[in-house]
């Protein structure tokens, strides 16, 4: 990437308690700043960062043409080339992302409150060309980026892109869904999340977006699938079990289905009185019972459409 591109990318959105200079305004402070963190060898300045309460440049940031400069604590650096991976690690407790930058030699971590670090780490995504990961429990990816999505798609940040009532009808219905999903807990809250994540993806595909959001949700969705074929896993050894019992049954041998009769009263399942329920009474009861014992609703469904509702 040449300077101009640089200097077109690098810009004050990197910064949020700290002075940012461009390479048209390079303060005197720099010079200590080169001294004590910065490489003599490489003096092609894009931007300067100075962190220091006192604007002398013991704390800050140096992006050269090919590499990065930092002190905050003790003074590091990383060549462009040689980064491998761009992380945004949520950090629940503070309810904020922090930026990990994974090197061909060390793995750098930015908690500091000088910088910007989500706007950082998608400088040095483009930069580099490199995905960037975002570390954080996949449900709350759909429940933290669809709405910064929907407001981009409201707000016109996408250029040449006119909503068509329905479609501005269908935002204001993701928008209600999102509502909703927050006064649920558990395992309802993780299938709402996991139904409105292929939604959004599917509307958001009509416009061709591309952004760092989307690819988030992209992740979160690969984890869904993964966790959907898991469950199909599991639900076709269940099935092959139940006809291996139902035959043997047939055939006269009822030690299968002693051993599930057995298991049934030990968990306080009452077959008797399953039998005397209307269809609406057993579903609820088989719901009661799913997340007694920890099945998400999904399964629950993908058991009803298996063995038969």
């Amino acid at each position: 990437m040449n300077r101009e591109e640089l200097i077109e990318i690098i810009n004050e959105d990197i910064v949020d308690q700290a002075q940012f200079y461009d390479s048209q305004h390079l303060p005197m402070q720099l010079s200590w700043a080169m001294y004590n963190y910065g490489h003599n060898d490489d003096y092609q300045i894009i931007a300067f960062v100075d962190a220091s309460q006192t604007h002398d440049g013991t704390i800050g940031l140096i992006f050269t043409e090919t590499a990065v400069y930092f002190c905050f604590k003790n003074p590091d650096s990383f060549r462009y080339g040689d980064i491998v991976h761009l992380s945004l690690v949520w950090d629940s407790d503070h309810e904020r992302f922090y930026a990990k930058i994974q090197t061909t030699m060390k793995t750098f971590v930015f908690k500091n409150n000088y910088l910007n670090l989500e706007n950082l780490i998608k400088t040095l995504s483009d930069i580099t060309n490199q995905k960037i990961d975002f570390v954080m429990d996949p449900y709350l990816k759909v429940a933290h980026f669809v709405p910064i999505i929907l407001n981009d798609l409201e707000n016109d940040v996408y250029e040449d892109l006119e909503l068509t009532s329905l479609q501005q009808q269908q935002i204001q219905d993701i928008y209600h869904e999102l509502e909703m999903a927050k006064q649920l807990t558990g395992l309802d809250y993780q299938d709402e999340m996991r139904a409105l994540c292929r939604y959004c993806l599917d509307f958001f595909e009509q416009f061709g977006l591309e952004s760092e959001e989307i690819d988030a949700l992209n992740q979160s969705q690969a984890f869904f699938d993964q966790k959907d074929q898991q469950e199909n896993d599991q639900l076709e050894g269940a099935k092959k079990w139940f006809d291996e019992m139902s035959e043997s049954y047939r055939q006269g041998h009822t030690e299968m289905y002693d051993q599930l009769k057995s298991t049934m009263d030990h968990l306080g399942i009452d077959e008797e009185a399953l039998k005397n329920m209307s269809p609406e009474e057993v579903d609820q009861y088989v719901k009661d019972m799913c997340k007694k014992f920890g099945i998400s609703q999904s399964m629950f469904d993908k058991l009803k459409d298996r063995f038969g509702r």
